[in-house]
């Protein structure tokens, strides 16, 4: 159980983490930081699973929450303490100082890519740069290794978010460079990639009834296997859910993943042989008086184990 540590007597939310990190954060990201900062400041401890209940939300939204402001520096996070105060900026990584305009307008005279770069991301981002913004992202050319092209890529990419804000793109800068997304290929093809499993994830978040919130790790973990590793589209795994919410009346990720999973190892991977596979199935436990829809004791996987053993 972590204690909670702050080194004030007030709540203290500092005018950079509402300017600069709070914009581009999850809202219940923000919530955990502010609920984590009252209890230091009271010195309290307090488990991520108390926390979660407080908060309406998932323990696992907990952790992640902790984890990625431990990460922008925000607070110092472990299993045993949350801290904020003097010793947090310990953990903030430093980053090369950004060139000044003079420099930069030197380097725009000798190679005009950088100049049309400026053009080109205003009417992007739909907004005159300031220098600060040019700043930026001459920043990202001259430390990042990113080309001309691959940041009008970056940008065309946070603006189909909806993300106009240079402080989030900046972050998103960080990530491809850390990533070694820093060609038009590379580029490329996490776009494509994003564009993907953000349709994928957001028709079966709406299925699910869930897309108000956010995807927990687990879920999410449950929703790229499925796709990924056992090739499943949206309509395998609606078919999944429907199965499941008729067995069991709720959404059941595991419940589902046992579905999705005896469908693979038995090759089926369309609608129509899921439907006769089920038809077969519901067959052979009629045959064995086993009743696949009104049991609550039998399951999906249960039922076919015992017509396994059966059989």
């Amino acid at each position: 159980m972590p204690k909670f540590n702050c080194r004030t007597e007030f709540i203290p939310v500092s005018a950079d983490f509402v300017e600069r990190l709070m914009p581009s954060a999850n809202g219940a990201y923000v919530k955990v930081y502010l609920m984590a900062l009252a209890l230091g400041v009271k010195s309290e401890e307090m488990s991520t699973a108390e926390m979660a209940g407080k908060l309406n939300l998932l323990e696992s939204d907990v952790v992640n929450a902790l984890e990625y402001w431990n990460k922008l520096g925000a607070l110092k996070y472990s299993r045993e303490q949350v801290s904020f105060g003097s010793d947090v900026s310990e953990v903030q990584e430093s980053k090369p100082q950004k060139k000044d305009m003079e420099e930069i307008r030197g380097a725009m005279t000798e190679n005009p890519e950088l100049a049309d770069l400026c053009t080109l991301s205003q009417e992007i981002l739909g907004k005159t740069l300031r220098n600060k913004d040019i700043e930026t992202l001459y920043w990202f050319y001259d430390e990042l290794g990113l080309s001309p092209e691959v940041i009008t890529m970056l940008l065309e990419y946070c603006v189909s978010k909806d993300k106009r804000n240079m402080n989030y793109i900046e972050k998103v800068a960080i990530s491809w460079h850390e990533n070694g997304i820093v060609t038009i290929d590379a580029a490329d093809r996490f776009i494509n990639n994003e564009k993907e499993k953000s349709g994928y994830f957001y028709s079966l978040r709406k299925l699910f009834g869930i897309d108000n919130r956010s995807l927990s790790k687990t879920e999410e973990t449950y929703l790229k296997s499925w796709r990924d590793d056992l090739g499943m589209d949206e309509n395998m795994v609606g078919l999944a859910y429907e199965y499941c919410i008729m067995q069991t009346s709720k959404l059941s990720f595991p419940y589902m993943n046992s579905i999705i999973k005896r469908w693979n190892e038995l090759g089926i991977h369309t609608v129509p042989e899921a439907e006769r596979d089920h038809e077969d199935f519901k067959t052979k436990s009629k045959q064995n008086n086993l009743d696949v829809y009104n049991d609550d004791d039998f399951n999906y996987a249960e039922l076919e184990k015992i017509m396994q053993d059966k059989g």
